[in-house]
């Protein structure tokens, strides 16, 4: 503010009700008696909150004090200002009051878990970040968190593995079966069945009493990798055993209000499912099924069949309803298969799928029927079916293979697509529970009902 203005605004200002008050010197002309201000203090010029109980102007001549005894108040107090100000009291007061960094790293923990609760993303990673410095395992998780799920406005994956990871060393359960969620569906990391098994069994070695909210996520973890055989040997009955542990600790995340209760409870009623399925499997008879359906939302198979092209980075049609569904964590890992020749067949995780396997196969491209064209579409058929035998996959659903924009003929893919489940079906009793042909339209249905006789074969 130059001193040749003909007037000035003062305000008179406490900190404390009762206490000493203070002229600021201003140029808001909006500021009134009982706003809160945010004004500078002290030699180094430190924020602080205080109320305005006075605004008065002066004319140069009649000014109280010396212009350069009175500092310029910066700004009307925000509710942001308040928020900060206020944490960095509480922060003050607890570094004044801890004994040891134990207790400050617990204190400032407390105090990250507050502000993110409320939303402040930032201050929370703040918190947290001078927590975990003091070796504090659950803040160096939840700052994993932050970063996994781009809190602050960017993701990073990265980071959050290294988060993870410190407080998986520092002997944090929650820590240690993230890092398995890495390996096990190859966020950051590479794709490794083995590390995921491994880490979700410290983590449940590290399990204490205070982690109850966690139980279910880690039991029905270990239980679908023994279903599954991931990174051990197939075991249904420790995959039941773990399952039956899951639903229990279940009930209590039902109590608190467990965010993804409904959808953790619905995936470990799914397996639980499977895994008795398989327990009580007595005769060899494999249903085969026709459903009108969106084969994205299909969840009573293990596998769905994706009709996709040579690159696997997606497409039209199934193809690119698929990756939709998926979420971009499948197209991270289609990315390392290095596509997929026509009539071949690769597999990953579902992800955001209802399904745990997506099996891609690359159908054949019509061309009058003198390229070779049943060959490889057969070829599809067989190798998926292949695939998933080798991954102990009882259940899967196919789609119309070449049948949309590569223009194979519906009656003929669909002799060729029945022909090759039944033969294979036959040739290999008792591997499969159920293959489904999932069709979107009531055209291609009826198509394969008469094919079929029936939308429902045992063999």
């Amino acid at each position: 503010m130059s001193e040749t203005m003909e007037n000035y605004i003062y305000c008179r200002v406490i900190f404390e009700e009762n206490g000493k008050s203070y002229y600021y010197l201003t140029d808001d002309e909006e500021i009134k008696p009982l706003d809160l201000v945010v004004v500078p203090v002290g030699i180094d010029g430190h924020e602080k909150i205080a109320q305005v109980i006075k605004v008065e102007k002066y004319t140069i001549h009649t000014v109280p004090y010396p212009l350069d005894k009175i500092k310029k108040i910066i700004r009307k107090c925000k509710l942001t200002d308040f928020r900060k100000l206020e944490n960095k009291l509480a922060e003050d007061k607890l570094k004044r009051e801890s004994v040891d960094d134990e207790e400050l790293s617990i204190n400032l923990l407390n105090l990250g878990v507050q502000a993110y609760r409320r939303g402040d993303y930032e201050i929370a990673k703040e918190y947290y970040e001078d927590a975990a410095q003091l070796g504090n395992s659950q803040a160096a998780c939840n700052l994993g968190y932050i970063y996994a799920y781009g809190r602050t406005g960017v993701k990073d994956s990265e980071r959050a593995f290294y988060y993870f990871v410190q407080a998986s060393l520092d002997g944090n359960s929650n820590g240690s079966y993230k890092v398995g969620d890495a390996y096990f569906y190859g966020d950051f990391v590479e794709k490794n069945k083995l590390l995921a098994f491994k880490y979700y069994q410290i983590s449940e070695e590290q399990l204490g009493p205070e982690d109850l909210d966690i139980r279910s996520d880690i039991y029905y973890r270990l239980a679908l990798c023994y279903h599954q055989g991931a990174g051990v040997v197939p075991d249904d009955m420790g995959a039941l055993t773990y399952i039956n542990l899951a639903q229990t600790s279940a009930y209590y995340d039902r109590l608190i209000g467990k965010y993804n209760y409904e959808e953790l409870k619905r995936k470990i009623e799914n397996l639980r499912e499977k895994i008795l399925l398989n327990l009580n499997h007595v005769d060899n008879k494999t249903k085969i099924r026709l459903l009108k359906a969106d084969i994205t939302k299909v969840d009573n198979v293990d596998a769905i069949v994706n009709a996709a092209n040579t690159s696997l980075l997606g497409g039209g049609g199934v193809d690119g309803a698929i990756h939709r569904v998926a979420g971009p964590l499948l197209l991270k890992e289609c990315r390392q298969l290095n596509g997929c020749e026509v009539g071949q067949a690769k597999i990953t995780s579902g992800y955001n799928l209802p399904v745990e396997y997506v099996i891609h196969t690359v159908g054949p491209i019509w061309k009058g029927g003198n390229a070779d064209e049943s060959q490889l579409l057969v070829a599809c058929y067989r190798n998926s079916l292949r695939l998933a035998q080798k991954c102990n996959i009882r259940k899967i659903a196919f789609p119309a293979i070449s049948t949309g924009i590569y223009g194979y003929p519906v009656v003929e893919a669909t002799k060729i697509a029945f022909q090759v489940v039944k033969e294979y079906v036959q040739d290999n009793p008792g591997d499969f529970d159920l293959v489904e042909f999932v069709l979107f339209d009531d055209s291609t249905y009826n198509v394969y009902l008469k094919e079929t006789g029936s939308n429902l074969i045992e063999l």
